[in-house]
C-alpha cells in the first residue's frame, strides 16, 4: 500500500473491537471490508496527523456516522459507508501518486529578468525608495523577490489578492504579517511603520501582487517609505502603473506617488536568453524540444507556460517507460488548451 506521508502519530485512533449488534446485523464480506478500510482510515490519519473530525469532514461523511462507522457501531447499511470509505482512500492514494512523480521545478535560477529585479529591489532598500515591477507574467518576480529576501536581511514580504485591496484590508494583513497587534486600530499604521524600520537601516517592504491595491493603499505604502525610511517595492502586472496613472481622489495625488518613484522595472531583459537557461535547467538537451519549449516561452506566461506544460508531460507518460519526447510534451500542450484564453 502506497505511504503517504511520514509524520509523528497524534490522536487516538486505537480502533476498537466492534459491538456484537454490529456483527449479527451486517454480512460477512461486508465486515472483511470494514475491517481492512478501517485500518487503512486510521494508518493514514495517523501519518497524516488527522483528527477524526477532519478525517470525517475530508471523506464526506457525517460526523455521527463516521464515528458509529470506525467504532463498529453503525446499525445502517455498512456497505454504504464502506463505499464512502473506498473512494476517498483510492482519491487520496492516487493524489499522493502523483505528487510522487510529479517532478520538482528547478532551483531558483539567476535569469537576467532575475538580475534586474534584484538590483530594482537593492536599490528601492540602499536609498529607502519606492519601485514598481512589472514585467510580463511568468517571468519569475515572485521567484526572484524571495530569493531576494532569503539572501538580504530586513527585507518583509506580503502578497495581495483581490479580497485585500483597500486600506484597510492591506494594513490587516501586513498587521498579521509582521505580528503586530494594536488595541486601538488608529494606531496600527504607525505600529506597522515602526516595526518595519525598526532597529535597521536599509528595511524593505515588497508588495506582492500589487496590482489589487487600490489608489489609496498604494498611497499609504509611499507614506511608510517617506516617513519610516522603508524601501517599499510594488511587484505585480501593468495594472500597477494604470492605477497610479489613472486612479486616485485627486491628481495632486497621483503626482505625489509618481514623483517618488525611483525606478519603473517594466523592460523585459533577453527574455529568448531566460527561457533557453530554465530549459536547461529542466535537464532537457533534445533539439526539438528546446525549440518547442522555447516557443511556449516567448508566448505570454513565458517561464511558466514551460515549467506546467513539462511538468504535465511527465505526468501523462508516467509508467510508459519512455524518456521525455516531443510527442509528449506536444500532447501536454494540446491538453492544456490554453492558447485562446
Amino acid at each position: 500500500m502506497l505511504e503517504i506521508l511520514n509524520s509523528t502519530p497524534t490522536g487516538n485512533w486505537d480502533l476498537p473491537e466492534p459491538s456484537a449488534k454490529f456483527t449479527a446485523k451486517h454480512p460477512a464480506d461486508d465486515l472483511t471490508v470494514w475491517e481492512e478500510l478501517r485500518e487503512r482510515v486510521a494508518k493514514l490519519a495517523r501519518q497524516q496527523s488527522w483528527t477524526k473530525a477532519e478525517v470525517a469532514r475530508r471523506m464526506g461523511m457525517a460526523d455521527s456516522s463516521f464515528h458509529q462507522w470506525l467504532s463498529g457501531n453503525l446499525l445502517g447499511v455498512l456497505e454504504n459507508q464502506n463505499s464512502i470509505a473506498l473512494r476517498w482512500l483510492d482519491a487520496v492514494e492516487e493524489s499522493a501518486g502523483m505528487a510522487a512523480v510529479m517532478p520538482s521545478s528547478p532551483a531558483f535560477l539567476k535569469t537576467r529578468a532575475a538580475v534586474e529585479i534584484h538590483a530594482t529591489l537593492l536599490l528601492a532598500q540602499t536609498m529607502s525608495g519606492f519601485v514598481t515591477i512589472t514585467l510580463d507574467a511568468g517571468r519569475g518576480k515572485t521567484m526572484a523577490c524571495r530569493e531576494y529576501q532569503r539572501v538580504k536581511p530586513h527585507v518583509h514580504m506580503v502578497t495581495l489578492n483581490p479580497k485585500v485591496k483597500t486600506v484597510h484590508g492591506a494594513m490587516n494583513q501586513l498587521s498579521r504579517k509582521l505580528a503586530v497587534r494594536v488595541f486601538n486600530q488608529a494606531e496600527l499604521v504607525e505600529t506597522i511603520g515602526e516595526r518595519l524600520s525598526r532597529g535597521s537601516d536599509g528595511a524593505l517592504l515588497i508588495i506582492d501582487e500589487a496590482q489589487h491595491a487600490d489608489t489609496e493603499s498604494v498611497n499609504q505604502f509611499r507614506y511608510f517609505s517617506d516617513n519610516f525610511k522603508v524601501g517599499v517595492a510594488l511587484v505585480g502586472n501593468a495594472e500597477i502603473r494604470r492605477k497610479m496613472s489613472q486612479g486616485g481622489i485627486n491628481a495632486a495625488s497621483r503626482d505625489q506617488i509618481l514623483s517618488r518613484i525611483d525606478k519603473n522595472l517594466k523592460k523585459d531583459p533577453g527574455r529568448e536568453a531566460d527561457v533557453r537557461a530554465f530549459v536547461e535547467a529542466w535537464g532537457i538537451h533534445d533539439p526539438s524540444c528546446i525549440k518547442f519549449l522555447v516557443g511556449l516561452g516567448l508566448k505570454g506566461g513565458a517561464l511558466r507556460q514551460v515549467d506546467r506544460t513539462i511538468k504535465i508531460a511527465h505526468l501523462a507518460m508516467h509508467g510508459s517507460g519512455e524518456p521525455l519526447q516531443l510527442k509528449h510534451l506536444q500532447a501536454a500542450w494540446r491538453n492544456r488548451d490554453v492558447e485562446d484564453i
